[in-house]
């Protein structure tokens, strides 16, 4: 705070008056000190109420357009009033204070265009294949949307003494204990909410992984957070204690054991102030106001995210459209591409590995002009490490359906229903790249969760719950795939010999489906007779051998049989 008032102090000078004659003349001198007045309100407003950085570059961008304006408005002034002033000194002066205006603005709009290597370079992606992909724990896949932790958070606030003086605050899917949830922090509505709370209540937390799970208040005080005014706001109390440090993004996460943090994410600036680096994060107790700072590759462990998503977000487009340079990107266009934008909160969405590791994750299409109707297929998709800001880019998925055609799909296919898709994500399940969609009525609550193939809109599968879906989208795979459904990560090759108890034997158009019954056995494995013909042969009391990936689900598709 004294640094901030010193600054501010010291850079109000530069609204004292560069023309010589408002020194001469006690008319003009007079107003000085409002001059300086208006300057340290200036410096107050930059820095204490717009949280600027006090760093040359910040300083610079937000002074040049005072002294360019100063020049003006004084040598007009002495023009006007000292009738002895000459017309061409009051012409040569105001000239200037133009001058560096135009060169500033001018400067600020057309140094993007000098700026693509740079930015492409930033985003430093790398082109990969499916090999590379890292495996899942299907268990874990987030089938839960935001929209629909929102409402269940919502929801929760009524048990809150007076849930009237809060808001929700930003929703977030973070990992806690080997699990995946939507954390929702507690914030204040509103000045006067603050001035007679003494704290913001806590936190709700949201199962991401199981719609029917309850979700969870947890109280805990909490007196530094972004909605809190003066010296309890998070952000003005980071500032007071970094004033340097160039704050990128905010966000709220809990450990291990549930205590709440604010992370907020702090870097630097290259090129001007017009590209960002992520250097570490900022950790503070909302409790006690106590703050650490770690350097992004000492970040803990239980820390989510370092890169925030609008990072994510802008290395995405400079990825997709800076190849090849700035003027490729307006004639030439080779091999430029664009994220798939999907009207949600961000446009890229949260996956995890087998790990829980976060990436940030958008399909791309090929670059749209203005106007035109956008592309139903994807060029390739990308994952983007929230704690290294490493950015794959997965160009073997070209061909495949977007994750707006995916959410179309899913919305069509419950027309009668009404249901609105979420915020669609992109797995290797079974072998096969699919695109999970969250389904949800106009109410935001969860209906549906619908596994769409990426490579076949016509192979889909859905139902109420994880295990449903995953179960219908692997008996459909079954039906209608030639190639061998692998297993995943936490998935192994199991061989059962056993008689058989009941056959039913479904007869589509252009394929049959045996579904089978054995002794001791309470689930039903499938098998396409497009790849084994005898099994329309079976019947009860025949005894086969089978090899089946064992999922855990009620529905088992068979890989082997020896009948």
């Amino acid at each position: 705070m004294i640094q901030m008032i010193i600054l501010s102090l010291l850079l109000s000078l530069l609204f004292l008056p560069l023309q010589p004659v408002w020194w001469k003349m006690a008319y003009f001198r007079r107003w000085f000190p409002l001059r300086l007045a208006a300057g340290f309100i200036y410096g107050l407003i930059l820095f204490y109420g717009g949280l600027l950085d006090q760093s040359a570059t910040a300083i610079i961008s937000a002074y040049i357009p005072v002294i360019g304006l100063g020049l003006i408005v004084d040598n007009t002034l002495v023009f006007m009033f000292v009738k002895t002033f000459r017309k061409q000194q009051a012409s040569t002066g105001a000239a200037i204070g133009l001058v560096i205006l135009v060169g500033f603005s001018v400067f600020w709009v057309l140094q993007p265009l000098f700026l693509a290597e740079a930015k492409f370079s930033m985003a430093d992606g790398e082109e990969v294949t499916a090999d590379e992909m890292e495996p899942v724990n299907e268990e874990h896949i987030p089938v839960v949307s935001r929209r629909y932790a929102e409402y269940r958070s919502d929801v929760l606030m009524g048990q809150l003494d007076n849930p009237a003086f809060y808001n929700l605050g930003s929703t977030r899917i973070q990992r806690v204990n080997e699990s995946l949830y939507w954390i929702t922090p507690i914030e204040y509505d509103g000045f006067f909410r603050w001035y007679r709370s003494n704290h913001a209540p806590g936190y709700i937390m949201v199962s991401a992984e199981n719609p029917r799970e309850e979700p969870e208040l947890v109280l805990t005080e909490m007196t530094y957070v972004p909605s809190g005014f003066f010296h309890e706001n998070l952000e003005r109390h980071v500032r007071s204690q970094h004033p340097d440090v160039v704050m990128l993004d905010t966000t709220f996460e809990i450990d291990s054991e549930g205590n709440p943090y604010y992370i907020v994410s702090f870097g630097h600036y290259t090129e001007f102030r017009r590209v960002a680096d992520v250097d570490g994060v900022i950790i503070v107790d909302p409790a006690s106001g106590e703050t650490e700072m770690f350097e992004k590759n000492e970040v803990p462990e239980w820390v989510n995210r370092v890169y925030p998503p609008h990072i994510a977000e802008e290395r995405n487009d400079w990825f997709g459209i800076y190849k090849q340079g700035m003027v490729n990107r307006f004639f030439g266009r080779e091999g430029l591409t664009q994220p798939t934008r999907w009207g949600d909160v961000d446009a890229v969405t949260g996956v995890v590995n087998e790990d829980l590791q976060l990436s940030w994750f958008t399909d791309h299409m090929r670059l749209q002009s203005e106007g035109q109707e956008a592309s139903r297929s994807m060029v390739g998709f990308t994952m983007f490490d929230t704690r290294t800001g490493e950015l794959r880019y997965f160009r073997d998925a070209s061909g495949s359906l977007n994750g707006r055609t995916a959410m179309d799909l899913a919305e069509r296919t419950f027309r009668r229903d009404d249901y609105i898709g979420g915020t669609p994500s992109l797995y290797n399940i079974y072998g096969q790249y699919t695109w999970v969609v969250p389904l949800m009525d106009r109410n935001n609550v969860h209906r549906q969760t619908m596994l769409v193939n990426a490579r076949d809109e016509n192979i889909y599968g859905y139902g109420e719950s994880k295990r449903e879906a995953f179960g219908a989208y692997q008996l459909e795979l079954s039906s209608r795939v030639d190639d061998d459904v692998v297993p995943g990560e936490y998935t192994e090759m199991v061989e059962l010999t056993a008689e058989v108890e009941r056959v039913y034997k479904w007869d589509r158009e252009d394929n049959v489906t045996v579904r089978i019954l054995l002794e001791g056995e309470d689930r039903i494995f499938t098998v396409n007779a497009s790849s084994y013909p005898r099994a329309v042969f079976i019947e009860p009391g025949d005894e086969i051998s089978i090899s089946f990936i064992d999922t855990g689900e009620a529905v088992q598709a068979i890989e082997e049989l020896d009948y």
